[in-house]
């Protein structure tokens, strides 16, 4: 029944066994410690998080005691736990738990087996996660290295281990290998499995989203309607995997202009996740949020604040009010609010964001550094000029740091930090980062590309503004 898809039956099941081998064997038994496992991860998979946890740490503990903290039984306990804990944004604590994973199946089954592979690869997002992208893609590509010397170049693993690492290099804004890795997994997978598999689909989609992030748009999006005509067939129109592919549909169109069928399609999704899973359920708050967004760029913003009021308030009550995806809820709000002139609300919001990332995730974290940002934004807009100046030193230090000197997100760090200065009269400054921000942009798009020439336009405005004699 887990296996099928069918959780309400088979949280069911696991209760029965559980109950019954406590009854018959004892709470400490090897074989109710795996009733008790098991149900953990079900109710995981179903997002009740909470019992989930206490399971886990229930099985982990008994494991510890009746098996050693080394066997693999105890390891599986370690792994699974850290799963539940990383989908409620417990960050730290899952990482204690994957390396701790790791460390014993290398010791136990050696670098290479596939169970110390799976753990490599469940480390790694966790690190990319936090931001520790150096670390991640050392792991991913270790994984990719050994599934392709033990499963060659084809097999399934490999292939997720070539998306996990483009994914993470599209991160790093090093998109040339990441669109040829990416390319590489679907044709993959394609040949493999064909056209139409879900897991091929799956790669369809996940090229389409690196391709929408290079700004080529047209290609992306025929393989977005190619994903969700090839799910709709497959799955069925109200499929998770068909729902995904139309939100990203929609997100792409929205990037388009294209308005009106992309809000079509963020309600479908919205209506559908509703129905199937609940007003609250996180994937039916994410297209909450997404149709908010929307409705925010059509200038409809008193629907678009009722529903990021709502997309708030469900994943406080779901996830709790310091999940990474609460915090970034509360600030899709403030971002609203400080639109419709409501700064100081939007203020409390950016402020609570930034030190709920600070606290789940660290001080140098990409989301933090952009909740940095975002908060610095506002007291702009405030004339809290010297506080303002301050976060966005921060920020551009962080950017600096974490990603690098020409990453995307550091370019725009750049810019807010040289408006600001212009805003104050540091001109000399001002002009150093303006011409930085033109450089980085050329190295990155070349100079005939739309937001290389926004910059230079921006720099010819300075100096004509501020030139001298």
């Amino acid at each position: 029944m887990y296996c099928a898809g069918n959780l309400a039956e088979a949280e069911t099941l696991c209760r029965r066994a559980m109950t019954e081998r406590e009854r018959v064997l004892g709470e400490k038994h090897a074989e109710t410690l795996e009733s008790v496992n098991m149900l953990g991860i079900v109710l995981w998979r179903q997002q009740k998080l909470e019992e989930a946890e206490v399971l886990c740490r229930k099985a982990l503990e008994g494991r510890e005691r009746l098996l050693g903290t080394n066997h693999l039984d105890t390891l599986e306990s370690a792994n699974d736990l850290a799963l539940v804990l990383k989908k409620q944004g417990k960050l730290k604590d899952a990482e204690v738990l994957y390396r701790r994973a790791l460390a014993g199946w290398e010791a136990q089954l050696g670098t290479m087996h596939p169970e110390t592979l799976k753990s490599v690869n469940n480390l790694a997002v966790l690190l990319e996660k936090q931001g520790k992208l150096e670390e991640a893609e050392g792991l991913h590509r270790r994984a990719l290295a050994a599934r392709e010397a033990q499963l060659g170049p084809n097999h399934p693993d490999t292939l997720q281990s070539v998306n996990n690492l483009a994914l993470l290099l599209g991160e790093q804004d090093k998109l040339e290998e990441a669109e040829g890795l990416k390319r590489r997994a679907l044709a993959g997978c394609e040949a493999q499995l064909g056209a139409n598999h879900p897991d091929t689909l799956t790669a369809v989609n996940n090229l389409a989203l690196l391709l929408g992030e290079q700004d080529k748009l047209q290609d992306a999006e025929g393989l977005y309607r190619r994903a969700l005509a090839g799910f709709e067939a497959q799955l069925g129109p109200n499929h998770p995997s068909t729902l995904g592919s139309a939100s990203n549909l929609a997100g792409l169109l929205q990037t388009q202009g294209k308005l009106d069928e992309a809000e079509g399609l963020h309600r479908r999704a919205l209506a559908a996740r509703e129905a199937q899973l609940g007003p609250n359920h996180p994937d039916t708050l994410q297209s909450v949020n997404n149709l908010a967004l929307l409705l925010g760029e059509q200038d409809k913003l008193e629907e678009a604040e009722g529903l990021k009021r709502r997309a708030l308030a469900g994943f406080e009550a779901q996830l709790g009010p310091n999940h990474p995806s609460t915090l970034g809820s509360a600030s899709n709000l403030a971002g609203l609010l400080q639109t419709q002139g409501k700064l100081d609300e939007a203020e409390g919001l950016y402020r609570r964001a930034l030190e709920g990332f600070e606290a789940q995730l660290g001080e140098n974290n990409p989301d933090t550094l952009s909740s940095v940002n975002n908060l610095a934004f506002l007291l702009e807009k405030q004339d809290k000029l010297q506080d303002a100046e301050g976060l966005y030193r921060r920020a551009l230090a962080g950017f600096e740091a974490q990603l690098g000197a020409g990453h995307p997100d550091t370019l725009d760090s750049v810019r807010n930090l040289a408006g600001l200065l212009e805003a104050k009269g540091g001109h000399a400054e001002a002009e150093e980062l303006y011409l930085r921000e033109l450089k980085g942009l050329e190295e990155l798009h070349g100079p005939d590309h739309q937001e290389t020439q926004s910059s230079w336009r921006n720099l010819e405005r300075f100096r004509r503004k501020h030139a001298t004699g």
